[in-house]
């Protein structure tokens, strides 16, 4: 597959892909989200938007930005359940979706994760990301966790900040 920016909903699709071909995660998470709600709410905050050179993006990156992203921060819900990613997208508001957990990180951790120089539970430990939901839960499915960083950090992807810096 060919390079994709990140934030968008490009990444996010193959993201979703890449988890339900991912048989390690599928035997990690397999009670995952079953009885309870697994999906996430991700939290993007400080994203450098006035950084970026928002009239060199492709037409669809920067209808993107001007949707989901409010201010500095956006928002996107992973669904998970059963071993499988049944949801991944952008959204406009985070009151729109139920999640029964939420991971909140600037801008800057997310990319320290997606480049594997952080797993989500070591920045969780080390309060780099803010988790709401039980902590007892994630702690249980550790070894899903971090096959779901490792997933991440494996899609081949550029930062839009970066690549359109103005």
């Amino acid at each position: 597959m060919s390079e994709v920016p990140f934030p968008s909903q490009d990444w996010f699709d193959q993201y979703k892909e890449a988890i339900n071909n991912d048989e390690e995660y599928a035997e990690a998470a397999a009670d995952w989200g079953v009885g309870f709600d697994g999906d996430f709410l991700f939290i993007t905050e400080g994203m450098p938007i006035d950084d970026i050179d928002m009239d060199a993006l492709p037409d669809e990156l920067r209808e993107e930005m001007d949707q989901y992203v409010d201010g500095d921060t956006g928002y996107t819900l992973v669904a998970l359940e059963g071993g499988k990613c049944t949801d991944a997208r952008l959204i406009e508001d985070p009151d729109d979706v139920e999640a029964g957990f939420i991971l909140r990180a600037d801008y800057d951790v997310w990319k320290d994760l997606l480049r594997g120089n952080i797993g989500a539970i070591d920045g969780m430990m080390s309060g780099k990301f803010e988790l709401e939901g039980d902590m007892n839960k994630v702690m249980q499915y550790s070894q899903a966790a971090a096959t779901l960083t490792d997933i991440s950090s494996g899609i081949d992807c550029y930062f839009v900040d970066e690549k359109y810096s103005a």
